[in-house]
């Protein structure tokens, strides 16, 4: 699909974006046109970009488990928890975003977790805000 360059000057100017992002956002769409990529596969590269360059994990659901946000006093020792795939963004995402672990302890309102997901490295001691978690919940 070719795009229309002059509509797309007048979207990014009707935007009022600053010029870095129209420059960066043309280069983009030159770059992903290159590869001729069906309207599922752009759609599907669009959201793991976006996912991505924000520093935040793609979570594979397993339609066998329920994940909740977790909330404040519902976390105990032994639950099991996940990072929330947008909790952080950048470098620490890469590091924390999705990771799954046990609780192993709750303090001053911090959820202490230590990675069970078999990643590297492993965290252990990893403390949490539980607006950064959801819970593993039995069915």
């Amino acid at each position: 699909m070719t795009m229309n360059i002059g509509w797309i000057k007048e979207q990014l100017q009707a935007a009022k974006v600053r010029k870095p992002v129209g420059d960066a956002t043309m280069k983009l769409i030159d770059l992903i046109e290159t590869f001729e990529l069906s309207d599922p596969d752009r759609e599907k590269t669009i959201e793991m970009f976006t996912i991505l360059v924000n520093g935040h994990a793609y979570i594979r659901e397993n339609k066998k488990e329920v994940w909740l946000p977790a909330r404040p006093g519902d976390i105990k020792v032994t639950d099991q928890v996940r990072v929330r795939a947008d909790a952080f963004t950048g470098k620490s995402g890469q590091s924390h975003n999705g990771r799954r672990g046990v609780v192993v302890g709750v303090r001053y309102g911090d959820i202490i977790i230590k990675t069970n997901d078999g990643k590297e490295p492993t965290l252990d001691g990893s403390h949490y805000s539980p607006y950064h978690l959801e819970k593993l919940v039995q069915v």
